[in-house]
């Protein structure tokens, strides 16, 4: 297991409750077990200007977990983030050590 950043923007026109599901759907990729201490971190940055649009989106509303991923299911999360229309974009950064 490593320790990775994974930022996330959504897109504004969610509602909260859709928002909040789309949310723990992420956090269930992002889990690799049942345990408490193993559920990603989320710091919620809230809604921000992009730099360029997206989409033609021009605000995201942005989360950052703090996840221990196995580096074998980097290519399933990212697959499930690329097809859902929701997430205008991701990224994945490892922590260093």
């Amino acid at each position: 297991m490593r320790e990775y950043e994974v930022t996330v923007i959504f897109q504004t026109s969610l509602d909260d409750e859709a928002r909040s599901t789309l949310v723990g759907r992420v956090s269930g990729w992002l889990t690799h077990s049942d345990e408490e201490a193993d559920k990603p971190v989320q710091n919620v940055w809230g809604q921000r200007r992009l730099a360029y649009p997206i989409r033609k989106h021009s605000e995201g509303y942005y989360i950052l977990f703090d996840a221990k991923l196995d580096p074998e299911r980097l290519n399933d999360i990212e697959r499930n983030m690329q097809y859902t229309d929701s997430i205008l974009r991701y990224m994945i950064v490892r922590k260093e050590q």
